[in-house]
């Protein structure tokens, strides 16, 4: 008959194997954990030790180690782990006199955990043993009776915390540690999880029936939906992957979005004034997934006109855009590469571009613009490419889908004429072909932006989806009216040509133009005369259509 089980995890398991199991007898070390209980955190390897054949005696190394943890971290001795020669699972009397000696300098120890190890892992198993790799370990335990200690074998649980973290998709170094939060041990351990980013993982007295304390760096808390019929193993994996008690983003949107969102993943290129507010835009509406995309890292002089909070500068955009993204929506599975596009490897960006359900094209770099056009447009994904004017004074919106001109084809060429003083278009660093920043009130960038995140909302809904916002990019499409220019001040650009004699006139306009489509365009002209954009990438054009602007009419209705 076996005692009360013993829990040990998993990670501990695979510690003695490597060290115990794969060395000739004897051999031992110090087992570790939770304090009042027979949970088994840390296995101590004594490799100091005195040993024979036939005899393990700890040494003085060893204590030192265990109360060197001991100071350190929350674990407590809770008992010796040795090996015996092949078909000796059983304690010796020697064994058990050490046993009587361990438990009388252990008052608070209420029994002393002495698993053995051998290397006969092919007989049969019994009810207080475990075959690890190579070996079998065989579990007992030392309890003080009157008569002197008893020893009997001791039923093993296996916590599986290593193999859990490692289905999640955890990724970090060593193993868990024992620590104290609000006096209470937990087992925790920090790195990271994919669509999570950075977290720390905390496994309570109760797991695996109770969910862990998952938190996310800037973020805190991740609510995780914990379901018992799922394997022990796998429960944390299916939690973290799919998304938790959802945030009820959409409570004032009926009609308008629909939760389909939840399931679309955006890649956001360029995380500037931009870029970080259409990913937040889209978060709050509930869209589930996205890949973040910049080089850069936060600035203080980035704060007054994007996302951004001032505990974010000198952090990475991609990273800080990740925690506020989260913050809106812990549920949210986000992916960042700190790196310009043209640092990317080809094939990795065109798999970001391929499993991304929308492009949000908000880089300063117009060769970084044409190649996502390219990507996109090959691969079937609909984009908007926002842009801002000369100090934010005026912008456009270009929509990219299905049946519809390319970006180039749009506005890619007069974008690069923007040395021309009569045109609003930024200027260009021709040493790096990089668009000058400028100032800008954020209302104005704004102003342009939110049309990308309407027509980005829309474009994210299937045709299925009967919602205000899916309506709004289908007239667009519809008309072919696929590239909006707007005006921020009154008198700007071609506007008053075009508005001067429309009644209640003043600034805040806008003028949805009908571009066609260059037949010969390797993006989007003639299919036969499509390029594959990994064979062929498309160079940025730097044609001067600034007239073609300037004598254009608005688009349909």
């Amino acid at each position: 008959m076996t005692d009360p089980a013993v829990r040990i995890a998993d990670y501990v398991l695979d510690r003695v194997a490597a060290t115990l199991g794969a060395t000739a007898p004897e051999q031992g070390g110090a087992l570790l954990g939770v304090p009042g209980a027979d949970v088994v955190t840390l296995f101590l390897h004594d490799e100091s030790a005195e040993v024979t054949s036939v005899l393990y005696h700890n040494s003085d190394r060893l204590i030192e180690e265990i109360g060197r943890v001991e100071r350190g971290t929350a674990a407590r001795f809770k008992g010796i782990a040795h090996s015996h020669p092949g078909g000796m699972a059983t304690p010796s009397g020697q064994d058990r006199a050490e046993f009587a000696r361990s438990l009388a300098l252990n008052p608070a120890l209420t029994r002393y955990l002495a698993p053995i190890v051998t290397h006969d892992a092919d007989t049969p198993l019994e009810g207080h043993e475990l075959a690890l790799d190579g070996c079998r370990i065989s579990f007992f335990g030392a309890t003080r009776t009157e008569s002197g200690p008893r020893v009997a074998p001791v039923r093993p649980v296996v916590l599986p915390i290593r193999r859990s973290l490692t289905r999640a998709g955890f990724t970090g170094e060593g193993d868990p540690a024992l620590v104290t939060v609000d006096g209470t041990p937990m087992l925790g351990v920090t790195g990271e999880i994919e669509g999570l980013g950075p977290v720390a993982v905390l496994f309570g007295a109760d797991y695996p029936a109770a969910a862990p304390l998952v938190v996310a760096g800037g973020v805190g808390p991740v609510p995780l939906r914990w379901d018992l019929s799922v394997p022990a193993a796998d429960r944390l994996a299916r939690a973290v992957r799919r998304p938790p008690a959802r945030v009820p983003l959409q409570a004032r949107s009926a009609g308008l979005l629909s939760p389909v969102l939840a399931e679309r993943r955006v890649l956001v290129a360029g995380a500037g004034s931009v870029g970080s507010y259409l990913a937040e835009v889209l978060a709050r509406a509930g869209v589930g997934a996205f890949t973040l995309v910049d080089p850069e890292t936060v600035a203080a002089e980035n704060l007054g006109r994007s996302a951004y909070r001032v505990a974010d500068v000198g952090a990475p955009k991609t990273e800080a855009l990740a925690r506020l993204v989260r913050a809106i929506n812990p549920a949210c599975r986000v992916d960042g590469r700190t790196a310009a596009l043209h640092e990317l490897p080809a094939g990795e960006l065109a798999a970001l571009v391929a499993e991304a359900d929308l492009v949000v094209a908000a880089t300063d770099d117009n060769a970084a613009q044409a190649r996502l056009d390219h990507l996109a447009y090959w691969y079937g994904k609909p984009a908007v490419f926002p842009a801002l004017y000369r100090g934010a004074e005026g912008g456009e919106v270009v929509m990219v889908a299905d049946g519809l001109p390319c970006w180039g084809c749009c506005a890619g060429s007069v974008r690069a004429a923007t040395a021309r003083e009569d045109s609003p278009h930024r200027r260009t660093d021709y040493g790096t072909g990089r668009l000058v920043a400028e100032p800008g009130l954020l209302t104005d960038i704004h102003h342009v932006c939110s049309v990308a995140g309407k027509l980005a909302l829309g474009l994210l809904h299937p045709e299925s989806e009967d919602v205000a916002a899916r309506r709004f990019a289908d007239q667009v499409r519809e008309r072919g009216a696929s590239y909006a220019v707007f005006a921020n001040r009154p008198g700007y650009w071609i506007f008053p040509a075009l508005l001067g004699d429309a009644f209640g006139q003043h600034a805040y306009q806008s003028v949805w133009l009908v571009p066609s489509r260059d037949a010969d365009c390797p993006v989007c002209g003639d299919p036969a005369g499509r390029t594959d954009p990994a064979a062929h990438p498309v160079a940025f054009a730097a044609t001067d259509l600034l007239a073609a602007y300037e004598s254009a009419g608005p688009g349909p209705g």
